[in-house]
């Protein structure tokens, strides 16, 4: 079923599209520009009328200086774009989120309402969130399958989240602006959960609540190099 068939004069939404390689981006930009696809093993173009929505978590004008986007695809999806601030910039949106998902996984799994505490929601505002929504609805449903008691209190919070640091803590207050503040934590949180893992990358994402590919990326981007770390020498004792 191609194209035309699922989402013909409707809409279609192509998510990461920064990861896309660059043959697939030249067709893409073909699909986009002249509105036809071709059927695997067919002979004549389709022609096809679709609203396409694009998604990355990655800047595509960095990726297009560095060879790795196309340009003019870059030009023909970039018509209007909505930039969603991550997580760790708007913790104002997180209590809500919070009773979003418990009450989400409640009806799912038919399971009794869990309360979260203040202490636990102060401390889960002041984590730094490097996977995003993804990452605290699976820290949501830990919380809930872990609390012993009739809530979801601040130990269960750090037991789940062993870098959680206290709220208004000075690990989290730092000094300088507030983007190389979280830089800095998000940096710090990740090489203490592999070693603490022994730098083992599936077991540290597991417990970071990311995909695999997606602390690599964040490793990239926080100048964490990898290699580096796994041979640097033991801790003094």
């Amino acid at each position: 079923m191609c194209i035309r068939d699922r989402a013909g004069h409707g809409t279609i939404f192509l998510d990461e599209i920064g990861d896309m390689p660059l043959p697939m981006q030249a067709k893409l930009l073909r699909v986009l520009e002249e509105g036809e696809v071709e059927r695997i093993g067919g002979d004549k173009p389709i022609r096809v009328d679709v609203r396409v929505l694009v998604a990355t978590h990655r800047s595509l004008e960095t990726l297009v200086r560095e060879g790795k986007f196309r340009q003019d695809l870059f030009h023909r999806v970039y018509v209007f774009p909505l930039v969603l601030p991550p997580l760790r910039e708007r913790r104002e949106d997180i209590p809500e989120l919070i009773g979003y998902f418990s009450r989400q996984l409640c009806l799912q799994n038919n399971w009794k309402a869990i309360p979260f505490s203040a202490e636990a929601v102060g401390a889960l505002e002041a984590h730094s969130w490097p996977g995003n929504i993804r990452e605290l609805r699976n820290v949501v449903e830990r919380l809930m399958l872990l609390a012993a008691e009739a809530e979801v209190d601040l130990a269960t919070v750090r037991a789940a989240l062993p870098q959680v640091p206290e709220p208004n803590s000075a690990s989290v207050a730092g000094a300088g602006p507030l983007g190389d503040r979280v830089q800095r934590f998000e940096r710090e949180a990740i090489v203490a959960e592999l070693r603490r893992s022994n730098y083992h990358i599936t077991n540290a994402a597991k417990a970071l609540g990311l995909e695999r590919s997606h602390l690599y990326k964040k490793a990239e981007q926080l100048g964490i190099d990898l290699q580096a770390l796994r041979h640097e020498p033991p801790p003094e004792l």
